[in-house]
């Protein structure tokens, strides 16, 4: 009989489980476990370019890039894909956020607006499913975070090029906030938080060469000039909940905080000294006068972030030689902590004393905050803005959400169409918007308690995969870089509570791969820490029976069928951005002919722009407007009722019908009628109203 093999004999029992040895990512599975990392964060530097990527137009051409290389993950990626349950949960409840997006499209007051929510939305999930299935360790991570770090360095210093030398880059002419190249200057702004904080973890790192930490400081001194200069106040408090959330959970406290102020000492030093430079905090027409200051300043920006990462370097040289042991780096660690909270507890004091006291500033603040005015301070382009609290009409903007949330409870308006809900219930002409400034209160406007419950569950359950805590491995060499994605990540969803970030594709990129990598390298080191665990417990005998039978891996079975339909999937989502994007194009030619009164091309083009995206209107107006100049005005009649029929809540097509009933077919009485409707619809809308005045106006004597 054959004797059994003692597969327990090479198990040491009296020795502590050492860490798992880290190793590079080599051949097929670890290309495809780079791919995802490497492909998302050069669409966030090109979509950054782009407009952020909220122009559907510029951003469907990158998403017929990304879509393919989905296609080259999906044959690539393991025959085992491992998923943390919570995470499993989160990315299963997007999906159907998803359908339930492309659904609304039966009952949406905007069906070709949700077709392209539903667009978008499908593809991040896409992004998410690749992200959390890809197995992540510590070199994913650094590629993640110190990646994020080098991909937003561009897109900094083209923002700081604009107030730097104005005579060159012309984007911040018009305002003193810097918007490009994202195009909005809040979105601008909390990329620039989600850059700070890794870039923050790499200038405090013992592991890294001084060099490197040099390096991460001057770009953690450039992305807080490029915050600074957003003015934004959602940025700011974005800035401040990250910092907390990432010392909290660092295990590189004392570098964290040395790192920051040798950083941002010489950026408050030059903003200080350059205090008498209005141009670069007030919005000014005087060109010479910006360009002459901007030249000036950019001296002291270029100094600034030298010195950072000079100082950073001879910081790193001094701490490597100096360690601060147990008990003392505890005096340390606590007299830093206490000294901060002093240092803020007195400047809040003196500046409360200077404006009123503290009963003063809470009611202005309280006064500020509850206006429903959308002027003034609030709304002004100066540094000036970032002492004002006002809501800057965002109260008012979710208050029409959820208005017309109590109308549509279940299944709301339609994915994408809050700009109806604008339209219909906004208190005043002046606040016109497509997005209610606050994602969970335009989420739950447009797509009802359904949506709302799919999108929470898909939101918390990545945070909470992201956030889940590594238990013995907290002493991990990665835990500060994983804190700085977690602080990231959390800075992003609270500051969707303000404003639109996810419909500006590159900032919703930046979360996904942030988020979905860290809950991706918790899932993987929690799992590494349980098995070193069972071997610690000396529990020998099921540790030999582990080993005498072929270990079967866990996960979701990835095989050849699902590998075809999730291929599959993919084509049929890149031929849904196909339709409308070559009906914007075709759409466009439409109105560059017609203005040249080449009608019968024009004509060609807008039923060409109106059969590929069939749900949508504006081709309908081009088309009614090209049979217009034909002279076909009973065409351009029908046309236009099709449109009516296709949308009939939105005012638009209303009130292009009651044009034509009144200037060409001079129909008062059908004009009337249809312009009462786009003003039902649009009560502040100018042009209906005048309209709607000249249509019930007595009709002129021959």
């Amino acid at each position: 009989m054959r004797p059994v093999e003692d597969h327990t004999a090479a198990i040491r029992t009296d020795m502590p489980h050492p860490a798992p040895r880290e190793s590079r990512p080599r051949g097929v599975h670890g290309l495809a476990a780079l791919l995802p990392i490497v492909a998302v964060l050069a669409a966030v530097v090109a979509l950054s370019f782009l407009s952020g990527g909220y122009i559907f137009s510029r951003t469907a051409p990158l998403v017929l890039v990304v879509l393919p290389l989905a296609g080259v993950w999906v044959w690539l990626a393991p025959r085992r894909l491992r998923l943390d349950p919570v995470a499993l949960v989160a990315l299963s409840a997007f999906a159907l956020f998803a359908l339930w997006e492309g659904l609304s499209i039966v009952w949406s007051i905007g069906p070709d607006l949700s077709w392209l929510a539903f667009d978008l939305t499908a593809f991040y999930v896409v992004v998410a499913a690749v992200v959390l299935s890809t197995p992540a360790g510590p070199w994913h991570l650094r590629l993640a975070g110190y990646g994020f770090v080098v991909a937003m360095v561009p897109v900094a210093v083209y923002a700081m090029l604009g107030k730097v030398l104005p005579d060159k880059l012309t984007h911040a002419h018009l305002y003193a906030r810097l918007s490009a190249p994202v195009g909005y200057w809040n979105v601008l702004a909390v990329l620039q938080v989600m850059a700070i904080v890794p870039a923050l973890e790499g200038a405090s790192r013992r592991g890294l060469p001084a060099a490197a930490r040099g390096a991460c400081a001057g770009a953690l001194a450039l992305f807080l000039f490029t915050l600074f200069f957003a003015f934004s106040r959602g940025g700011s408090l974005a800035l401040v909940l990250a910092l907390v959330v990432y010392f909290a959970l660092s295990n590189e406290r004392l570098q964290g905080v040395l790192s920051l102020v040798l950083a941002a000492a010489p950026v408050a030093v030059a903003l200080y000294g350059a205090r008498h430079l209005h141009t670069l905090f007030n919005a000014t027409a005087n060109d010479a006068l910006r360009t002459g200051q901007g030249h000036d300043f950019a001296r002291s920006v270029a100094l600034a972030i030298v010195a950072a990462a000079v100082l950073q370097v001879a910081a790193a040289l001094v701490t490597r030689r100096v360690t601060l042991a147990g008990r003392v780096r505890t005096v340390v660690g606590a007299a830093v902590l206490v000294a901060a909270i002093v240092l803020v507890a007195v400047g809040g004091l003196a500046f409360a004393a200077r404006n009123g006291g503290v009963s003063g500033m809470a009611h202005k603040v309280a006064r500020q905050f509850s206006s429903s005015d959308s002027g003034g301070a609030t709304s002004s382009s100066g540094a000036g803005r970032l002492l004002n609290l006002g809501n800057n009409g965002r109260i008012p903007m979710a208050r029409d959400g959820l208005r017309s949330f109590t109308h549509h409870p279940l299944a709301g308006t339609g994915a994408g169409t809050f700009r109806f809900i604008n339209d219909l219930y906004r208190a005043n002409g002046s606040i016109i918007v497509r997005h209610a400034h606050n994602q969970w209160v335009n989420v739950l406007s447009e797509t009802g308690v359904v949506g709302f419950v799919l999108f929470v569950l898909f939101v918390g359950g990545l945070l909470v995969a992201a956030l889940r805590p590594l238990g013995r491995a907290g002493r991990d060499a990665d835990r500060g870089l994983l804190a700085a994605l977690q602080a990231a990540s959390v800075a992003f969803v609270a500051h969707l509570t303000i404003d639109w970030d996810w419909d500006v594709v590159a900032a919703a990129l930046a979360f996904l791969l942030l988020a979905g990598v860290a809950a991706a390298y918790v899932r993987g080191r929690r799992t590494q820490l349980a098995a070193a665990a069972a071997v610690e417990a000396d529990d020998i005998a099921d540790a030999g029976r582990a080993a005498a039978r072929p270990r079967r891996a866990a996960g979701l079975r990835f095989g050849l069928a699902s590998r075809v339909l999730a291929t599959g999937l993919l084509v049929l989502l890149a031929l849904s951005f196909v339709a409308p994007f070559l009906s914007g194009r075709a759409l466009s030619r439409a109105v560059a002919l017609a203005s040249e009164q080449r009608t019968a091309p024009a004509a060609a083009q807008a039923r060409r722009a109106h059969r590929l995206d069939p749900l949508a209107v504006d081709p309908l107006f081009t088309l009614a407007q090209v049979e217009q100049q034909q002279g076909k005005t009973a065409h351009a009649l029908a046309t236009l009722q099709q449109a009516v029929h296709l949308q009939p809540q939105n005012f638009a097509t209303w009130y292009e019908l009651g044009l034509l009933q009144l200037d060409v077919l001079g129909q008062r009485a059908q004009a009337a009628a249809s312009l009462r409707r786009a003003v039902a619809l649009n009560p502040h809308d100018r042009n209906s109203l005048d309209e709607l005045q000249a249509a019930l106006a007595p009709a002129a004597a021959p």
